[in-house]
């Protein structure tokens, strides 16, 4: 796992994404902390006429900088695994000396090693500029030790599953596409199926009971891995008469959920990596056996998606149309099965 022929391997195959994490996050963290206690600065020494001091900072990892970081880390795993398949370098890597199973895990090290170390490097950083700048009168940066205990396990827990989605797509492009469907598919299935039982004249949410909806909440916000770094919110105002300080993440007890995606994944990749087909690379799944479940749940998606579109289009805000429900959900159904019944046999790979 540790041989330095592998990590040197996994270099060679990872390097664009590495860089561009660690440059990301060094402009969405850093650079822009540094940015706002300089407009702050500004500001003190020149006010605005007629117009209070604005001491304030709204931190919250969401919009382009989310997307960039999610789709690096994904991206990350994809070059380790799906790129080898789709060029056919996988013929070399297992031709190593190594056992299959220590290729798996030489890859998550490294790819854990990078995430750990390009988070801790910058949000370090943004804790010495907090410290030496004027931003030290208006916050404390306690709040970046919160968002570090969150964003480091659920970033390494997404890692662990986009590596383990690597191990049953056959191709550098399915391996992105599985994982960002199934990386938030518990709150996006919910969703469907909430929706689905509406159409029907049955509610979930219940007002007698908020404490047990809000739990409810909460784990599948936990389960759906982006939602709790997408949901996690420091806001502080200590301008005159706009005194506010409020912090907005997930309860701490949640950070198992992240430490079981990650056991379990690499338990389960480990176990697939070691018996993968070479002779299905490029195609969209590696392993015959679950081509039948999987057409079936991206059917049965495919459905409850388009029958959320035309019961709504087909009827009115307080009357859904049943009708239009189902006829949608056929179509979305029949389109998805000849969709993959084209997609599952294609073949798609370069250097050969």
């Amino acid at each position: 796992m540790f041989h330095k022929a592998l990590w040197m391997r996994n270099q060679k195959l990872g390097s664009p994404a590495v860089w561009a994490i660690y440059i990301s996050l060094f402009l969405f963290l850093p650079y822009s902390f540094f940015g706002k206690a300089q407009s702050m600065l500004a500001e003190k020494r020149n006010p605005y006429p007629d117009s209070p001091e604005n001491y304030y900072l709204n931190f919250h990892f969401i919009g382009a900088d989310i997307v960039l970081f999610l789709f690096l880390i994904v991206g990350l795993a994809a070059l380790l695994i799906g790129s080898e398949r789709t060029t056919h370098a996988t013929d070399l890597t297992f031709s190593l000396p190594f056992k299959r199973k220590d290729i798996f895990l030489s890859k998550w090290m490294f790819g854990v090693v990078h995430i750990i170390s390009g988070l801790l490097l910058n949000l370090l950083l943004c804790m010495l500029i907090v410290k030496f700048t004027i931003l030290s009168e208006v916050v404390n940066s306690t709040f970046i030790l919160e968002f570090m205990t969150i964003v480091i396990p659920f970033s390494i827990a997404i890692f662990s599953f986009s590596l383990f989605i690597g191990t049953i797509a056959g191709s550098l492009v399915s391996q992105l596409l599985l994982s960002g469907i199934f990386l938030f598919f518990p709150i996006g299935f919910l969703m469907l199926i909430i929706n689905f039982l509406e159409f029907h004249g049955v509610s979930l949410y219940n007002v007698n009971n908020l404490e047990s909806t809000q739990a409810f909440k909460d784990i599948i916000t936990s389960l759906t891995l982006p939602m709790s770094i997408i949901d996690f919110r420091y806001f502080v105002d200590v301008s005159a008469g706009n005194e506010m300080n409020s912090v907005n993440r997930i309860p701490f007890v949640m950070l198992f959920i992240p430490l079981i995606y990650t056991v379990i994944s690499v338990f389960i990749g480990t176990y697939l990596f070691s018996r993968t087909k070479n002779e299905n690379n490029g195609r969209l799944l590696v392993f015959e056996r679950g081509r039948g479940f999987f057409t079936f749940g991206v059917i049965l998606c495919f459905a409850l998606t388009f029958g959320m579109l035309g019961g709504g289009i087909f009827g009115g805000y307080n009357s859904p149309s049943l009708i239009g429900y189902y006829l949608s959900a056929t179509i979305g159904g029949v389109l998805a099965f000849l969709m993959l019944k084209k997609l599952i046999h294609i073949r798609m790979q370069f250097g050969k």
